[in-house]
């Protein structure tokens, strides 16, 4: 059994619904908490906690820092909640996202994954109060980079100091960067299977859709439903040898393979199992 924290920017990109889909239905995961970052962090809440309503769980939900520790302006696509109603019924706790992440790691040593998939200010934070943190977390998931230094990644660009923090650390860290999460791919007939999913299909349907729509695209990149797989299913990725990570002033990102490093890269090996595994996970979430 997977202890997990998943910490999100849900609401913009469908992906984190999606990722959060792909949590609910596995039998191999107790998620204890859902933590929300970057913007309008109280709605990203109420947004993860009405998915989980549909399939009938309440999991902990707590808000987390809106600001980046870079200062960079926030931006968000304002569309985020359009599909759901009641939003305002669901009120996340009052406990800060930091001071649960930090509470819950130190009370549990080496027992909990967090699964990182949105601007890394959240672990940052926790990192930066308290030094027990990165040495009692047992590890980090992101998804986030890209280390052929094509570019800066969204994530990693909305708070290049987080990532900088995060990624120099001691913290054990699997990370899936945006050219490994592009092998993977949802086309149509993908999308029409997660509509006919029960309870969560038409509303993660209608998020998919209206991602992809103003896009002009038939399809999507499932970025952090892989990396939260990478977790679940390491039979689907190939881990590099332990590197370690720079992350320069503009957010590009650097590996360089050390003995003593701490992060590892992931590599959908078999990008169109994983989909279909993800996909059967998301199924799955109105019986687990």
């Amino acid at each position: 059994m997977h202890k997990i924290i998943l910490d999100t920017d849900i609401g913009t990109d469908v992906d984190d619904a999606l990722a959060l889909a792909v949590l609910l239905g596995s039998k191999e995961v107790d998620l204890i908490g859902i933590t929300t970052v970057y913007g309008d962090a109280r709605l990203r809440s109420t947004i993860a906690m009405h998915l989980c309503s549909l399939v009938n769980r309440t999991i902990p939900t707590y808000i987390g820092e809106s600001k980046p520790i870079s200062g960079r302006e926030v931006w968000m696509s304002g569309s985020e909640g359009n599909n759901f109603e009641d939003l305002d019924s669901f009120i996340p706790l009052s406990t800060s996202a930091v001071e649960f992440l930090v509470n819950a790691v130190i009370t549990q040593p080496e027992s909990i994954d967090v699964i990182a998939i949105g601007p890394l200010t959240n672990i940052a934070r926790a990192i930066q109060s308290n030094q027990y943190f990165e040495k009692m977390v047992k590890r980090v998931w992101i998804m986030g980079g890209d280390f052929t230094q094509s570019k800066v990644e969204h994530n990693f660009k909305c708070d290049i100091d987080a990532a900088r923090i995060v990624l120099e650390s001691s913290v054990p860290i699997s990370i899936l960067d945006l050219p490994n999460s592009q092998k993977t791919i949802i086309r149509m007939e993908e999308i029409e299977q997660i509509r006919n999913v029960p309870a969560l299909g038409a509303l993660l349907h209608s998020e998919i859709m209206s991602w992809i729509q103003p896009r002009n695209q038939d399809w999507t990149t499932p970025h952090d439903p892989i990396a939260a797989l990478s977790l679940l299913a390491p039979e689907f990725f190939e881990s590099s040898p332990a590197g370690q990570v720079k992350i320069d002033s503009q957010g590009m990102s650097f590996w360089n393979e050390s003995p003593s490093g701490n992060v590892v890269l992931l590599n959908p090996l078999h990008p169109e199992l994983a989909v279909k595994r993800m996909i059967e996970l998301i199924t799955n979430c109105s019986k687990a």
